[in-house]
């Protein structure tokens, strides 16, 4: 049975509905490379994506040299793109449904000629940005507001192997772009670097030493479990080699259960909920490796070459893990002809899939990553 839309999402349908009648999209041509277009990014979801994003920013720098390129992101994600060299603007989403009539004025003051759609969930997004009347839109014609957009691409190959850089990529060829820069990007400043260096003094360590591991993860189903995360810190320990374990504010409780496991005099810190995010991501550059889940900071750490090892379970690595031509990143996914019958990962409260995943596989790894 079809999955009906919650209200909130037929409303803002229903007025998308009547402003398609009343500014019908308009055929787009590709920009030359000259072009003094503005052109409006749009991501407006999570760390990891808002990461995915600086790739096709980037694109659309080295294409368009000479155009006003903004972004919209969550006010949450600021942090992530306001260093960020090749935006010309930052737009801040305030949230699902606030602030919509102030927010859609200072989109319009903007005058944009094309926004694309990368990543919006809430379903006031794309009906806002359209209320500030981009002479065109670009998406998927799979969202639900595609009858909005100029140009509406099929969706994303997933099954034959395409990254969600590349599908994000592919709306930028779809204005002319060149389509070519994968890499993400973060850009650190001098705050964020000091603020790392001075716990990482306080560990009595030196940058490249510890490596970084990483416990949390947005869903219980995408954690490694505590036992493997104390087995490694024990076994890196026992190498001689110093860990670091790191994480947000929201992974304290996972943290004070790791250490409760753990001797107190050994090569073994806890930097969980100390650092703010991007002071987390310069700890992340001043280690030797990364071993995560699939996190939002586990995006950041390959943002900056962080040699990484990334572990996956209910998800696929080939669609959000480490780019193919990454480099110095190994993936380590779950069995998937373990997964049971059903398999839900919103319902999975014991990480089944991550368990999967032993202690003697990621030291393997990691002997390998550091070769």
């Amino acid at each position: 049975m079809p999955r009906v839309p919650r209200l909130t999402t037929r409303i803002a349908l229903g007025w998308a509905k009547r402003h398609a009648r009343r500014f019908p999209p308009q055929p787009l041509e590709p920009l030359p490379t000259d072009t003094t277009a503005r052109i409006l990014l749009v991501n407006t979801t999570g760390i990891g994506d808002t990461i995915f994003c600086t790739a096709p920013l980037a694109d659309l720098r080295e294409s368009f040299p000479n155009a006003e390129i903004d972004v919209l992101v969550d006010r949450r994600r600021i942090e992530l793109v306001e260093t960020n060299p090749r935006a010309s603007h930052v737009c801040s989403y305030p949230g699902k449904f606030k602030r919509v009539r102030a927010t859609v004025r200072k989109l319009r003051e903007r005058e944009f000629d094309i926004a694309i759609i990368q990543h919006a969930n809430d379903p006031d997004v794309v009906p806002m940005v359209a209320a500030a009347r981009p002479r065109h839109m670009v998406g998927y014609e799979s969202h639900t507001f595609s009858l909005l957009y100029s140009v509406a691409l099929p969706p994303a190959d997933r099954k034959g192997g395409d990254h969600t850089i590349d599908a994000r990529l592919a709306l930028c060829k779809a204005i002319g772009a060149k389509g070519e820069h994968w890499h993400t990007e973060l850009f650190l400043d001098d705050g964020d670097r000091a603020q790392a260096a001075e716990l990482l003094n306080s560990f009595e360590l030196n940058t490249g030493e510890a490596v970084a591991l990483n416990i949390g993860g947005s869903l219980p189903s995408k954690r490694w479990p505590v036992p493997r995360w104390v087995a490694l810190a024990r076994a890196l320990a026992d190498r001689g080699t110093p860990c670091i374990l790191i994480g947000g504010p929201d992974d304290a409780l996972l943290a004070e259960m790791v250490r409760e496991y753990l001797p107190s005099d050994g090569p073994i810190f806890f930097a969980v909920g100390k650092l703010p995010f991007m002071g987390s991501v310069a700890l992340l550059q001043m280690c030797a490796a990364h071993i995560s889940g699939d996190t939002g900071l586990m995006q950041a750490g390959l943002a900056l070459d962080v040699p990484t090892i990334a572990l996956f379970g209910p998800d696929d690595p080939k669609w959000t893990g480490p780019y193919p031509k990454q480099q110095k990143a190994i993936v380590i996914e779950a069995d998937h002809a373990e997964r049971p019958k059903d398999y839900d990962r919103r319902l999975d409260k014991d990480g089944i899939l991550m368990k999967l995943i032993s202690v003697e596989e990621v030291l393997e790894a990691l002997d390998s990553l550091s070769s």
